[in-house]
């Protein structure tokens, strides 16, 4: 293929995953191919193990001879229009390049591969050598995309390629592709990779929570605002406006049911103790402290410890 076509080919494909995104309603990370797969009708989820099981035969036969591969296997049933995508999920699989696989075998399908080439499976057999990988090099743009999308990548706050293993819990090789399409220069963004950002955009919303720093699954991306100066003396009520912390003078984030400025972790009603222990509350980003029991709070962002059904 050549470097046109090449381009041609990834641009296109770009598009349709962030179509996907949205036909699929993914908005949260990591994004999960085998829930979209058991959720669509006409496509069944098969493990080798499964497959050999119903035919007779061994999962080594499954690999060599079926999907022709020790991964998977997208396959086309024309007179049911439907879709088996088969899966390894032997010992020696590694979950990422699991995931990986199956969003792979889901992007020849999403793409049209099996209809528009009116082949049952995508193997060497089946197609000639530059359509093959033709093919192939679009299956996995469509799931490099779908799973760790570089403009997402690019509004994280990612260091290198391990914290997009560890955000989109993909395998170190692939995180290290995605982390170089995520840093390479662009003179603007695309009008669908907007729209993307836009539905990632309670993923990507920086919160501030009440929990102790050992509670967070992803620690390396927390942080502490600082906390603001307190007052030489507490400003007496004729010189404060309304939603101001007497301690410290801060106007930010003063609500009528907090309990403790979140700049300075002061009390504002009479005879609150602070808390010992975190209260798991959410606060506005610039919090340093929890408005509600006055601990002090971790800066993050809210797909970074909550699951989508938690908000």
């Amino acid at each position: 293929m050549s470097f046109r076509n090449e381009s041609e080919a990834a641009l296109r494909v770009f598009y349709a995953a962030h179509k996907f995104l949205y036909d699929f309603g993914i908005r949260w990370l990591p994004v999960s191919p085998i829930d979209i797969i058991r959720s669509q009708q006409n496509w069944r989820l098969k493990y080798v193990h499964q497959l050999a099981s119903e035919i007779g035969k061994s999962s080594a036969y499954i690999c060599d001879h079926v999907m022709r591969s020790k991964d998977g296997l997208a396959i086309y049933d024309v007179a049911r229009d439907q879709y088996d995508i088969i899966l390894n999920a032997g010992d020696e699989i590694p979950q990422t390049r699991m995931l990986w696989t199956a969003t792979h075998e889901i992007g020849h399908i999403y793409l049209g591969h099996l209809k528009n080439y009116k082949v049952t499976s995508i193997t060497a057999d089946n197609l000639d050598d530059s359509i093959y990988n033709q093919l192939e090099f679009e299956a996995d743009i469509f799931a490099g995309e779908v799973l760790a999308s570089k403009w997402i990548m690019r509004h994280l706050d990612i260091v290198d390629e391990r914290d997009i293993a560890m955000i989109c819990g993909i395998s170190d090789d692939a995180a290290l592709s995605r982390y170089k399409k995520a840093t390479e220069d662009y003179s603007f963004e695309p009008a669908n990779a907007v729209f993307t950002l836009h539905n990632f955009g309670e993923y990507m919303k920086e919160i501030a929570v009440c929990r102790d720093r050992d509670e967070f699954e992803l620690g390396r991306f927390i942080s502490q605002n600082p906390a603001q100066q307190k007052l030489p003396k507490p400003l007496p009520p004729f010189l404060r406006k309304p939603g101001t912390c007497p301690h410290c003078g801060n106007t930010r984030g003063i609500k009528a049911h907090s309990n403790f400025c979140i700049a300075c972790g002061n009390a504002l009603k009479k005879g609150l103790p602070a808390a010992h222990v975190p209260c798991d509350h959410v606060n506005d980003r610039e919090a340093a402290f929890c408005e509600l029991c006055g601990h002090r709070v971790y800066r993050t962002r809210q797909g970074f410890c909550f699951e989508e059904c938690e908000i």
